[in-house]
């Protein structure tokens, strides 16, 4: 990389005469600089009008974008600005800022609420192409810092994205609360889609204001909110999706959430495993809100301070449990449902990253997860390895929001290298593409390859929240090192010299007019000419509004805002060159190009193929299981059973005689490169029916207010689900422990891919040795309404001969809270809550332990 700076030049404009009164001169300084690396030119120019005393009026930047197309900025000297050496650099912040502002609307829209017609709302609009408040974007955005930026408005967004119920429904004896939401999503949203708890990472972190400005009191009263509401979403969270064998919360990965993107290809037409199965990132985001919620109930409401913080202290141990593989140095992106927990090869980097960031990762398991999880010549990609003949969007491609909580990872491990490379990768994409833009292709930092039907990324935008977010982020959190914490402000730079270098910050970096949480800031930092590139500089003296500050901590200003009497700080900050931690022995992808990949390096990045897995019971009723491995060469496959690997001696096929008896025996297959080691996803799981019993409707599966009719020429249940209505069996245990139930259903709720339709019921297990027991079972929406599919399970324990009487009743899903009443992109919105489906039959059957 290099730069191109083009001399400074100076005009004189004409000098106004006013009412006999001489208006002073200006003079314009116009800078032109270009920063060119193997992925791209950034191509700024800087106008600056000034007085003759040195008055700034105006300040205007122009970036020149590949296509040649100019984009503009006007910067008056009351705006916030970064003033460095680097025109460019200066320039690109003050693009974040614009774009924060162009994301900040009165009213929002969306092709599936209100009719495509406007909804008022003081909000954060997700970016140029989603015009509408998304719960998770939302949240991650205001996490890496709009909600500083713009207290207020952070705090409305959040509150549009909480509900109470529908009133018609607490009538018909469905609980009230008010909880997070769940947007639209796979199979028909939550639980299937579960990460709805980032809405407390967001919340808790705000330092909330009334319209005033002022915070005293705003900040009690959004105590008393935003704790409450995380409080009942643990609470419903728990109730539903909390699997109490494994410790882990079930659902889909945390923003991945177009499954063929991520998840195994199958489940393109089947999103039971998503719901069946535990997300790392999500569960992290339900450890950070278990904490949260801990903190705030010790004066909110402390007899249930202990039971929380108890809870996250035993999920974070779970996580590592079942997450973390010691061979890779990583933890697994996904673990298989409770029948078959088998962690999947495949890393998501959001979930790492939040792993490191929230401690549940220890320091040496944050060293090797930064050591061990790749990067390119541009960036870190969201998921690895890719996955073969799936369009670029989360797979082959990197996020910038994503890019910025990595790079919190790495400033938290003093890992400068990964740092600069991240930083690097945020400010080229902003610069070459002239915005903040959604997501780009991880190894040329493109924002479209062509590569045929595999070309993408197939959905981009300009101004997307979190990637404005993003920059901001490290701008502002980062370099600068600028954070509040209750009614403390932190400042902790963190300045690689290589960074500083590479940028050509000079010997000055200065935030000015910034309005953080109400606070005005003008921060300079003073960076010396000395240091290595293996070092960082890091803050040694301070002046906080011309007097000398204490460092509280080493490189760290702690500033209790309670001793400053005035809400404008001054800070200068010395920096100095320090050595960083000992840099990691990463092996960084040298590609510059996006397809055309030779074998080899197709190995290297693209995992197998997950593999086809036929299971057949033979007469003497054993497994018999054979492997295709979908034409994949020089593979290994590895067989799971109830989630543990068996060796098949590198056999295609395997006899398993220890399957014969009562109980379900599950499987699933995986296969690996033998060269480069990448492992495929897995394949479908099958299980063996074990001494299973089916109940039809009609014909052991009763209702308590229906009769059977016909669909599809199967006696059925329609319709069923309404709030009192039940269905019940009675069964005989056929063995000892875990018994597992599920419904065979057909449904017409919405497509497979969105919807807040998912059928979500509850299932009491009253077996008169083991007790009353409570579960919870979900029918997503199906591909077609003309096929049957299968529920997730509800698991119960009975005593062999036990019989238990079992009942199925209400749930709830999103369409029972009143704000989906502007949904009317599907069912469940406007025209009234859905949570039926129809019912053709019951299986329960005993399943092996997977201790």
């Amino acid at each position: 990389m290099k730069f191109s700076t083009t001399p400074f030049s100076f005009s004189l404009l004409a000098i106004a005469i006013a009412a006999a009164c001489p208006v002073q001169a200006t003079k314009t300084l116009t800078q032109q600089q270009q920063f060119i690396s193997a992925n791209g030119t950034i191509d700024a120019e800087a106008k600056t009008t000034s007085t003759d005393d040195g008055q700034v009026q105006l300040r205007v930047y122009r970036f020149k974008a590949a296509d040649g197309s100019i984009k503009s900025l006007e910067l008056t000297p009351d705006m916030p600005q970064l003033q460095t050496k680097s025109v460019w650099f200066d320039g690109l912040y003050a693009l974040a800022q614009q774009e924060r502002r162009d994301n900040s609307v009165n009213e929002i829209t969306d092709w599936g609420f209100n009719d495509q017609q406007a909804v008022p709302c003081p909000c954060f609009e997700t970016g140029a192409k989603w015009h509408y408040v998304w719960t998770r974007d939302l949240s991650y955005s205001v996490d890496l810092g709009l909600g500083a930026l713009d207290p207020q408005r952070a705090q409305r967004s959040l509150q549009f994205k909480t509900s109470k119920v529908r009133p018609e429904l607490i009538a018909q004896g469905v609980s009230d609360t008010e909880v997070a939401l769940q947007d639209t999503g796979s199979g028909g949203s939550w639980p299937i889609s579960s990460d709805r708890i980032v809405w407390s990472l967001a919340a808790s972190g705000l330092q909330a204001q009334d319209a005033a400005g002022n915070s005293d009191d705003a900040k009690q009263v959004w105590l008393n909110q935003w704790y409450s509401i995380t409080r009942n979403t643990i609470m419903q969270d728990r109730q539903y999706i909390f699997d109490p064998v494994m410790g882990l919360y079930k659902g889909e990965t945390s923003f991945l959430d177009w499954r063929e993107q991520t998840y195994p290809r199958w489940t393109a037409n089947d999103t039971v495993f998503l719901g069946e199965s535990y997300a790392l990132s999500t569960n992290v985001l339900h450890y950070v809100a278990l904490q949260r919620a801990a903190s705030a109930a010790k004066t909110q409401e402390p007899d249930k301070a202990q039971q929380f913080a108890d809870w996250a202290q035993a999920l974070k141990q779970a996580i590592n449990d079942h997450f973390w593989l010691p061979e890779q140095g990583l933890y697994a992106s996904v673990v298989g449902e409770r029948q078959n927990p088998v962690p999947m090869q495949q890393y998501d980097l959001l979930g790492l990253a939040l792993a490191i960031t929230h401690q549940v990762a220890t320091p040496p398991q944050a060293a090797q997860i930064l050591q061990n999880y790749p990067l390119s010549n541009f960036s870190a990609p969201v998921v690895f390895p890719q996955q073969q003949q799936i369009p670029i969007y989360h797979n082959r491609a990197s996020w910038p929001f994503v890019t910025a909580y990595t790079m919190r990872a790495a400033k938290q491990q003093d890992q400068a290298d990964v740092y600069t490379k991240l930083a690097e990768s945020l400010y080229l994409a902003a610069g070459i593409h002239t915005s903040n833009m959604e997501n780009m292709e991880w190894l040329t930092g493109a924002v479209h390859v062509e590569d045929g039907a595999l070309s993408g990324p197939v959905i981009n935008s300009e101004r997307q929240l979190w990637s404005v977010a993003a920059y901001l982020d490290f701008v502002i959190q980062q370099l600068f090192g600028i954070q509040q914490r209750g009614d403390h402000l932190l400042i902790d730079p963190y300045v690689p010299v290589k960074l500083a270098r590479n940028v050509n910050l000079g010997a000055t970096a200065e935030l000015t007019n910034l309005t953080y949480n109400g606070l005005q800031l003008n921060v300079r930092l003073d960076i010396p000419n000395s240091g290595n590139p293996r070092q960082v500089y890091r803050l040694s003296q301070a002046t906080l509004n011309e007097k000398p500050i204490t460092l509280s901590k080493t490189h760290q200003l702690d500033i209790a805002l309670a001793d400053v009497e005035t809400d404008r700080l001054d800070l200068v900050l010395q920096l100095t060159p320090v050595d960083s931690a000992p840099p990691i022995t990463s092996k960084p992808f040298k590609l510059n190009k996006a397809s055309g990949f030779t074998a080899a390096e197709q190995r290297q990045i693209f995992a197998p193929k997950e593999p086809e897995l036929t299971l057949n019971i033979t007469d003497k009723g054993y497994a018999e299981l054979t492997f295709n491995n979908q034409g994949e060469t020089d593979v290994q496959f590895q067989l799971y059973r109830n989630g543990k690997p068996i060796n098949t001696k590198r056999a295609s096929s395997y006899l398993d005689k220890s399957s014969k008896g009562p109980y379900s025996q599950c499987y699933s297959l995986t296969q690996t490169y033998k060269d480069t080691k990448l492992t495929s996803l897995p394949s479908r799981t099958l299980c063996t029916p074990g001494d299973s019993e089916r109940f039809i409707a009609g014909e052991g599966l009763t209702a308590n207010d229906q009769e059977v009719t016909h669909y599809l020429d199967l006696p059925v249940y329609k319709n069923w689900g309404l709030p009192e209505q039940q269905l019940t069996l009675q069964m005989t245990a056929k063995a000892d422990g875990n018994q597992a139930l599920r419904l065979q259903y057909f449904i017409d709720n919405g497509p497979i891919n969105t919807g807040i339709t998912a059928v979500v019921k509850q299932v009491l297990a009253n077996c008169p040795q083991s007790g009353m027991q409570r579960a919870a079972i979900v029918m997503p929406h199906l591909a077609t309404a003309t096929e049957a599919g299968w529920s997730s399970n509800a698991y119960f324990n009975a005593k062999a001969g036990e019989t238990c009487s079992i009942s199925i009743v209400d749930g709830f899903n999103m369409s029972y809270l009143q704000h989906f009443t502007l949904y009317t992109g599907g069912k469940g919105g406007k025209t009234g809550p859905l949570n039926q489906a129809v019912i053709y039959a019951a299986e329960v059957r005993p399943v092996a332990s997977t201790d």
